[in-house]
């Protein structure tokens, strides 16, 4: 008897649909709440896209990536504008995740808020080299900005790994891989004591900042 098998990669169809959310992302986040801004002195805006960014996150093909990086820098420049005008010292950068692309957003603080951002992410040491072959289309545009390479970091606490092991959802093996393959352990002070962090390198993390 043949037997058949269901791929775990759901085909995504419809893609002159999904296209046009693109553009309906960029007009619901081009302008800048001011307003909010100068109450919140943060923001952030995700790419928001279903069924990319979801519960179970899904990587959309290269050329839809160049598609949806064009707007956001479209939105970078349109939101400089607006802090510009503040007259007051801003963060405001885009940050790239490679591989998990959807994971990308463009974030702004300010004020009291201006050094929110600053310690999301650890530097990597590592030399790296842009990914300008995935985006050629746009080396223009990306030009306009620094690029410093950053660590996409999956995060474990230590308290959670122990319970996970109690409650058989790790194994002891699986608990052993992540501590071998963390790049850093940091120590927590947390109301209630501390608890130890294990990071694990699971990509990049492309800090842009527009050239002044």
């Amino acid at each position: 008897m043949k037997e058949y098998y269901l791929s775990k990669k759901k085909k995504i169809r419809g893609w002159k649909r999904h296209k046009r959310k693109i553009e309906k992302w960029r007009q619901n986040v081009i302008d800048l709440e001011i307003d909010y801004i100068r109450e919140n002195q943060k923001d952030y805006a995700k790419l928001w896209i279903h069924p990319f960014y979801s519960l179970v996150r899904t990587n959309p093909p290269n050329w839809y990536n160049r598609l949806l990086l064009s707007k956001m820098i479209d939105v970078y420049l349109n939101w400089y504008e607006k802090m510009a005008k503040e007259n007051k010292d801003f963060y405001l950068k885009i940050w790239l995740y490679e591989p998990e692309f959807i994971n990308s957003q463009i974030v702004v603080s300010y004020k009291d808020c201006i050094n929110f951002y600053n310690d999301t992410f650890d530097k990597n040491t590592i030399k790296k080299v842009f990914p300008l072959h995935k985006y050629e289309s746009l080396k223009d545009k990306l030009a306009m900005f620094d690029w410093e390479a950053h660590i996409d970091a999956e995060k474990y606490w230590e308290e959670e790994i122990k319970e996970d092991i109690e409650t058989g959802y790790r194994t002891k093996e699986e608990v052993n891989e992540i501590l071998n393959k963390s790049y850093k352990t940091e120590k927590i002070k947390l109301s209630y004591g501390s608890d130890t962090i294990y990071k694990v390198n699971v990509g990049d993390v492309w800090v842009g900042t527009l050239k002044r």
